[in-house]
């Protein structure tokens, strides 16, 4: 890729930590159109790096069961917490991280994000309209190791303050992409999207 080191290899994380309380089951296993809502990801995931690796503890479905994992680093909160285990234990690789129901990701909304890595951007946190960031399915360089270290001895686990940082870029998804980064937290978000024809 133009401007991003070859020896920077990429690997794709899952995030399956969150304990699911809105959604009242186990997040990651929730149907949808047949499919688990993780399984689904990790197929898109899979597009853009065969390396892929469970962050976090949560149940996962059986397809899923022989993935390498990773624990969430101990009092940190949030995605904050396996995205640091990732840039910690398993350095120096770019990391794609997405959640277990971001079931409606794509192969292009991925290839689009690792079209913004370049020569010093150290994360890619897209947005969707004038709101925050999107800090999953999102990009972390090894780079961004020292923000996220920070934010975590800050007590915080928020991933917002990011978007300040020197070498964090956050682009407009383009409008045709926009579905992607669409999160499902609650059941009848899931059974929504079933009614409404999703494949």
């Amino acid at each position: 890729m133009p401007g991003v080191p070859d020896a920077v290899a990429l690997s794709a994380g899952l995030l399956v930590g969150g304990a699911s309380r809105r959604f009242g089951s186990a997040k990651a296993l929730a149907p949808l159109a047949g499919r688990p809502l993780a399984s689904r990801v990790a197929a898109t995931l899979r597009t853009v790096s065969p390396d892929l690796v469970l962050l976090g503890e949560g149940q996962v479905p059986p397809d899923l069961g022989a993935l390498p994992r990773l624990a969430d680093v101990p009092g940190v909160g949030g995605p904050l917490a396996g995205i640091l285990a990732a840039l910690r234990l398993r350095p120096p690789r770019a990391w794609l991280v997405a959640a277990c129901d971001q079931a409606l990701a794509t192969p292009e909304a991925c290839a689009w994000l690792l079209g913004a890595r370049g020569p010093g951007v150290v994360a890619v946190l897209p947005r969707r309209g004038a709101g925050g960031i999107e800090p999953l399915l999102a990009l972390y360089e090894p780079a961004a190791l020292p923000l996220l270290e920070a934010l975590a001895a800050s007590g915080r686990s928020s991933l917002q303050p990011l978007a300040g940082a020197s070498g964090v870029v956050t682009p407009r998804v383009p409008p045709d992409l926009l579905e992607a980064w669409t999160s499902f937290d609650r059941a009848v978000e899931v059974a929504a999207a079933e009614a409404g024809g999703e494949r």
